[in-house]
């Protein structure tokens, strides 16, 4: 994604490519994620890494995928290895409406709803539709890579707005708005994750989420929510997303929700559903047709199997419970071994990331590199913040290490960063 820098960890030298010249401009700017590659080194085995943001592979419902796949060619054989519709299979774009409804307050038929092959997909076919070059697109300092990357890929102008314990500040973005309507520039979307963002952990508060809305009213533009966090709940009260307010606050089909399976089914899968108005989905529609005709055929009725067999709430639940007593032993390393009178960090009510701020001045890319050479991985805050801020921040992930690997992980980067200071 050409907002993202280079890695500055040690990787395999690009290969020689003598085809450069043909590329276009933008292809040639973009660079390898830098989180890709750190996450890379973090693979190794004696790599401590707090830097994936990857689900834990045991909480993978193998056995119930297993028998299910077997269920499926049996009965559904041909349907399920068959091309399906651009929109998705029908009965589970049906049973994603329902769950829409039932379970998140979002109304909706099937007419709302499109399957993509995960949320990325989501994102990039409403910025192909949303942005043309120059474009603005108001999104959080930080924010996930992916989304400014997808915007940034389409010649979008990305404006950040800071986000802090309550989320993105709707205020500070009601401010940009105006000063870019003086400007003259054509804001066209805001782009979110409303719930236990990545990398800051943070949900956004329901009056912020009300402002949003009112905002996306008032100056004519669409707010791309993208939830993939919002059902991994550990504590305090669930906040309706954005997606579920927008009629009572007069905002209706302005919150085109993007919901991954990827963090409670299966991620290998690549499965995710987007609610929006008609026409917007309709629009998508035609760009995914030029992408890739449909979506996993036969992962889609995979997962239509395990809905209707009431798995997806069970899976859900244990999810929860496995990814809250994660979090706690991170929690509990880093209240042991950093120092929290010059270093602070989020307790986060779901998700799977913390985010850490050091004292102003300290490079945490700096500190990440020393870090890998005591074999211990996380991944540094600037790869989040478009505009080169955020050098001081750095992300640990609680998803996929052990109890007994993040504690050793946070004491060896809590002891280099005492020493930073000490020196």
């Amino acid at each position: 994604m050409s907002d993202e820098p280079r890695s500055p960890y040690p990787s395999s030298a690009d290969p020689p490519d003598p085809f450069l010249h043909l590329y276009t401009e933008r292809a040639r700017q973009q660079q390898a994620s830098s989180i890709r590659e750190i996450c890379k080194l973090g693979a190794r085995p004696e790599v401590r890494s707090l830097a994936g943001g990857w689900p834990a592979p045991g909480t993978f419902p193998v056995e119930e995928v297993a028998e299910i796949a077997r269920d499926v060619l049996a009965s559904r054989g041909p349907d399920a290895l068959q091309y399906c519709q651009t929109e998705g299979v029908t009965a589970l774009r049906d049973a994603m409406a329902r769950w829409a409804s039932d379970k998140l307050g979002i109304p909706a038929t099937r007419d709302h709803i499109l399957i993509t092959h995960g949320s990325q997909q989501g994102m990039d076919l409403i910025f192909r539709v949303l942005v043309e070059p120059g474009d603005v697109v108001l999104c959080g300092l930080p924010t996930y890579f992916g989304a400014t990357g997808a915007v940034s890929a389409l010649g979008g102008r990305l404006v950040g707005i800071p986000v802090d314990q309550d989320g993105l500040d709707a205020e500070a973005a009601a401010v940009r708005l105006e000063e870019l309507r003086a400007e003259g520039a054509r804001p066209k979307g805001i782009y979110i994750i409303p719930s236990f963002q990545n990398p800051a952990g943070v949900a956004l508060s329901l009056a912020r989420r009300q402002r949003l809305l009112a905002l996306a009213k008032e100056h004519d533009l669409l707010i791309i929510e993208d939830d993939p966090y919002g059902e991994l709940r550990f504590d305090g009260q669930p906040i309706p997303c954005c997606k579920a307010l927008e009629r009572a606050a007069g905002a209706e089909g302005r919150v085109v929700h993007i919901h991954s399976l990827s963090k409670t089914f299966a991620p290998g899968l690549r499965l995710a559903w987007v609610a929006a108005d008609p026409g917007v989905v309709r629009r998508m529609v035609v760009a995914k047709q030029y992408v890739d005709t449909c979506t996993n055929t036969f992962g889609q009725y995979l997962l239509l199997e395990f809905v209707s067999r009431g798995l997806l709430e069970r899976q859900i639940e244990a999810n929860i419970a496995y990814y809250r007593g994660q979090r706690d032993a991170l929690l509990s390393s880093l209240d042991r071994h950093f120092p929290s009178d010059r270093v602070r960090w989020n307790r986060p009510e779901g998700g799977l990331f913390v985010l850490v701020h050091l004292p102003e001045g300290m490079d945490a890319d700096a500190l990440s590199r020393e870090a890998l050479a005591h074999n211990v991985a996380f991944v540094s805050g600037a790869q989040f913040h478009h505009d080169g801020s955020g050098k001081n921040t750095f992300r640990l992930s609680f998803s996929q290490s052990s109890p007994e690997v993040m504690e050793e992980a946070v004491a060896r980067i809590g002891a280099l960063i005492r020493a930073k200071l000490g020196a």
